[in-house]
């Protein structure tokens, strides 16, 4: 743990991610070379301009050169250090007794003894140089176990699942969302009458997103990492969801000709029906921006479905069909999904008869 002592001669530095094992080797021979050198100081929220260069420290170990600073970080306070400009390398965070608490451009760390630390700026590898600036701040959280409708809720997770209270006081159509930078989040959600959903990728890059239709009541979110090992910052968000449009919603039904219509899916498929009166060549597409969806058709002899043939995660179906009756269904491609889709009908009539 980092205590009030100097870091003059208390530094290692590993080029690029290299880390773990070969730290036992590398720190003694360069702890030796760097005796005489002072440490520069890196203070919280006041941005630090360098370069890495031929001049700088070298990394015996692969090549790299690195620049050291020391910085003073108080009990839990979660720092955040990241490093941009010309420069292709990481920033890594080390305690006085050498030990690296984490590396990678953007460093997000909760101290646990207040103290002195050092920071270390290194080339991802030995033909990395270039001008960089640090950037550091100490990030504020959320100081409350209940998220807000509308209003950001910044946390920390460390390790075990986080549990938030959400009141919905109106019912309505409602989108939570759960992202971080640090680790790839899970949301779930339990609430009246045995509601319960949950989420991992929904939200794109990792990120989690659950929308769906909340009756008024109390709700709990339960926050977690989708290994249940992640750490770091992460934010809830909770608002309503618009609706596109005329902003009605369809969920059963009639298809029409050359016609749209925006409906909700929540886990179960939606089903349709498609009268035809003539022979026509039929597309359909879904598209939502929520889940990945899934459309079927079936009737007459035809079964067929899509997944993505619409591009993305969107799904389009393109199908020569006689006269009659047939059934759509419109779903997700994941049960756990949820939200807004559109779906579009064309039809042209054609006499090439189908292959059924």
């Amino acid at each position: 743990m980092a205590k009030s002592a100097s870091l003059a001669f208390v530094l290692v530095a590993l080029g690029g991610a290299t880390v773990g094992f070969l730290a036992a080797q590398v720190i003694p021979l360069q702890l030796k070379a760097a005796e005489d050198k002072p440490t520069k100081r890196l203070i919280l929220t006041e941005p630090l301009r360098g370069e890495i260069t031929l001049a700088s420290e070298l990394n015996g170990n692969d090549g790299s050169r690195f620049v050291r600073y020391a910085i003073s970080l108080e009990e839990d306070e979660i720092v955040e250090i990241s490093l941009d400009g010309a420069l292709e390398g990481v920033v890594a965070l080390y305690d006085d007794q050498l030990q690296l608490l984490d590396n990678a451009p953007v460093v997000r760390h909760r101290i646990e003894e207040s103290g002195d630390y050092v920071v270390v700026v290194s080339g991802a590898d030995a033909y990395s140089y270039g001008p960089f600036t640090i950037d550091s701040r100490s990030v504020e959280l959320t100081d409350t176990d209940t998220v807000t409708i509308g209003e950001p809720f910044d946390s920390w997770l460390q390790g075990d699942a986080d549990e938030i209270a959400l009141n919905i006081e109106e019912a309505g159509l409602y989108q939570l969302e759960m992202r971080s930078d640090d680790f790839d989040p899970y949301l779930a959600i339990e609430g009246p009458n045995g509601y319960t959903r949950e989420d991992d990728d929904s939200a794109g890059d990792l990120d989690a997103r659950i929308a769906d239709f909340f009756e008024p009541g109390e709700y709990t979110l339960t926050a977690r990492s989708a290994y249940d090992d992640g750490n770091g910052v992460y934010t809830l968000l909770v608002a309503p969801h618009e609706l596109p449009g005329d902003g009605e919603l369809r969920n059963d039904g009639s298809l029409t000709a050359d016609g749209s219509l925006s409906g909700w899916y929540s886990g179960e498929p939606l089903i349709y029906q498609l009268e035809l009166e003539e022979s026509s060549l039929v597309t359909i597409e879904m598209r939502s921006a929520d889940f990945d969806t899934l459309i079927e058709i079936s009737g007459q002899g035809v079964a067929a479905s899509d997944d993505d043939g619409a591009g993305g995660t969107d799904s389009r179906l393109q199908e020569q069909l006689l006269p009659g009756t047939y059934t759509v269904s419109a779903s997700g491609f994941s049960a756990t999904g949820s939200g807004l889709f559109e779906l579009n009908v064309e039809m042209e009539p054609t006499e090439i008869p189908p292959e059924l």
